[in-house]
């Protein structure tokens, strides 16, 4: 019996370690953040501080009022979304924006987009409502979303370029190419999935963390998506024009 406790313990031991390395992840964003000299780095710093304030300050209280460890990674994580999009909605911020374990902006938010694109993955998979065909499509939907952000990466393409015609497959109009699918199509229906589950179960609770992620990653990739020439021109995409030009002869 000892001999098994002992190989428990350091499976119980990783829900803790993993939020220890996402505060680190939080103040490492802050810091970098704020010594890049970006416009938004009050925006970062400050809400990471006064988080990182109230958990010192939950430390040294009751172990019973203390968040536990899986609750403190879901805040994290909701937090370093929560700032991601929140930046990215403003000027600048889908450029010199958010800087995290000396990524480029562009870098984290595409690493952060494939996260909450695999989280999709699962939610619109396992133990889905949608029927076997639907979990298909949806899965090579999701997957393609998958490689466009990941060659992207590669191939050091901006956030920018990648939502605004200049993914994988430029030749296909920007709604089908692998990074607006992935983070503009499959995303949402996720969304609308989780709430409508919930709904239905008459059970929120079970499902909020997945809706609020789905949410704030919508928001991300929006932003860029309708990100005004003038602010999408010095990392322009050699597809944004093209995206561009359909979008004037959609509404001629």
């Amino acid at each position: 019996m000892p001999d098994t406790a002992r190989q428990f313990r350091p499976g119980r031991r990783l829900p803790a370690i993993a939020a220890l390395l996402l505060y680190g992840l939080l103040i490492d964003a802050a810091v970098e953040t704020y010594q890049s000299g970006s416009s938004i780095r009050l925006w970062v710093a400050v809400p990471v501080a006064l988080y990182v304030s109230s958990t010192l300050w939950l430390l040294q209280q009751h172990r019973s009022s203390r968040p536990g460890s899986i609750a403190s990674i879901w805040l994290s994580s909701f937090l370093f979304l929560a700032l991601l999009s929140i930046t990215a909605t403003m000027p600048d911020g889908l450029r010199q924006g958010m800087r995290v374990a000396t990524l480029s902006t562009s870098t984290v938010l595409s690493v952060t987009t494939i996260g909450v694109i695999a989280l999709a993955l699962v939610s619109l998979t396992v133990g889905s409502p949608l029927p076997i065909a639907g979990r298909i499509a949806v899965a090579l939907a999701g997957c393609y979303g998958l490689v466009a952000f990941g060659t992207g990466i590669a191939w050091q393409r901006s956030y920018l370029q990648l939502l605004q015609g200049g993914s994988i497959w430029e030749r296909l109009p920007y709604w089908l190419q692998g990074a607006f699918v992935g983070a503009l199509v499959v995303v949402p229906l996720a969304f609308v999935l989780e709430v409508g589950v919930a709904l239905a179960r008459v059970k929120v609770r079970g499902r909020i963390h997945r809706i609020i992620a789905f949410a704030l990653g919508f928001v991300m990739a929006y932003a860029a998506f309708t990100a005004t020439p003038r602010s999408a021109k010095p990392t322009q995409a050699p597809g944004a024009q093209k995206v561009e030009e359909q979008r004037s002869g959609t509404h001629r």
